[in-house]
């Protein structure tokens, strides 16, 4: 019984009488119950409270299910309750993207106890235990791993260095706790395949994959200067020419991936890294082969909300235009200073862009844009994918006549 071990178990509804059956039903099997019903609250007590695992409606206000699942894997990271989502109409992109962010099961409502004991029970016998963080070795491979650079719900990246080397590395390793589910691994194995077959020079460079027992592994370049994220974060907006000076040099690394058949999916502010050879481009997570039919998830829910091109939320059949789609996005936010639309809950930024579009960068730059800059972005973030400048040539050319405009 979850009493005798001492076992607490988080739940989280904003609706009071779910969220009073699901404390009910878990009591009467011995568990100990912390029940929110705002998320916001549960979160901050997290570490306070440290559950066995977390149970949470997947359609809240402030904070949704998503939310929920992810920032529990990335505040805890390996050592992460079970996470099991409860859904009231069985979404399946919403549950498809609750599993990628590491959910381990779900519960329709009505919630019966027999089924919510029965899951819980199964999660947590299926879930390996962890003495911590520390499970991630201090020694992978030839590789001594240094402090934490970047964490998420699949992995942790560690500077690392090793015997014989002058310079650091970056070393990205699964956490523990997943390395028994499949569907992860192959998504690893996947981002190793697409980065090692690259070689451009605004691209990370990889350097290496391994598996050392369980740690599965892969180490690449390790960028001091920190992402485009860290850079707006410190320092706040962009002048006209820095961004322009990034579509310039991003328009090449792009072209070279879409001419090897590839989308990135994932360009965003914090997978953009400034180095001392300028803007260059990472983080291959969710890259994929347009034309490919093996292990590409279609079905999944991709990227960050805010920087998907409208045709990624209608259909499962989108081009390389997405890319360029999601670098004026990039753009805006450069220019602006921070990102155009802040919205805590990720549903409800999908549904504000579904009904509403993106903010025109008129809009949300305001009048002292320079005009050159912002009809360059307008035309990159057009929400008809025929209209979009989608070719570096193309990017290249505006480029050159906004520079021009702006030093007349």
């Amino acid at each position: 019984m979850g009493e005798e071990q001492g076992q607490r178990v988080v739940v989280v509804d904003d609706d009071g009488v779910s969220l009073a059956m699901l404390a009910r039903g878990l009591r009467k099997r011995g568990y100990e119950v912390a029940a929110y019903s705002d998320p916001r609250e549960m979160l901050s007590r997290l570490r306070e409270d440290r559950p066995v695992a977390v149970i949470t409606d997947m359609r809240m206000p402030h904070l949704s299910g998503l939310d929920v699942v992810e920032r529990v894997h990335t505040t805890l990271g390996a050592t992460a309750p079970a996470v099991l989502v409860v859904s009231a109409d069985g979404d399946e992109t919403l549950l498809n993207e609750a599993f990628r962010l590491g959910a381990v099961d779900y519960l329709l409502k009505p919630v019966s106890d027999a089924e919510l004991g029965a899951k819980l029970e199964k999660a947590l016998r299926n879930k390996p235990r962890h003495a911590g963080p520390s499970v991630i070795p201090e020694q992978v491979g030839a590789w001594t791993l240094g402090e934490c650079i970047g964490r998420g719900g699949t992995a942790c990246v560690f500077r690392a260095t090793r015997e014989g080397a002058t310079i650091p590395f970056a070393l990205k390793v699964v956490w523990p706790h997943l390395t028994s589910n499949t569907e992860t691994l192959l998504r690893f194995r996947r981002e190793i395949d697409a980065l090692s077959a690259l070689e451009h020079p605004q691209l990370v460079r990889f350097v290496e994959s391994g598996r050392e027992e369980e740690a599965y592994y892969y180490v690449m370049e390790y960028l001091a200067g920190g992402t485009l994220r860290d850079r707006l974060r410190a320092k706040g907006a962009g002048t006209p020419l820095e961004v322009l000076e990034m579509l310039e040099q991003l328009a090449d690394p792009l072209s070279y991936l879409h001419s090897e058949g590839l989308v990135h999916r994932d360009l965003k502010p914090s997978n953009i890294f400034v180095d001392k050879r300028g803007f260059v481009l990472g983080d291959f997570g969710l890259t994929r082969r347009l034309l490919d039919h093996g292990i590409t998830l279609a079905e999944e829910f991709i990227g960050t909300p805010l920087y998907l091109a409208p045709e990624v939320f209608r259909s499962r059949e989108f081009d390389h235009s997405v890319d360029y789609y999601a670098l004026g996005v990039c753009a805006m936010e450069f220019l602006h200073g921070e990102p155009i639309l802040r919205e805590l809950d990720s549903m409800a930024l999908i549904g504000r862009l579904m009904d509403q579009g993106l903010p025109s960068p008129r809009t949300a730059l305001g009048p002292c844009a320079p005009e050159p800059l912002v009809a360059l972005i307008a035309d990159l973030v057009h929400s008809d994918a025929s209209l979009r400048l989608k070719t570096k040539d193309e990017l290249l050319a505006r480029v050159r006549e906004a520079r021009a405009a702006l030093a007349s």
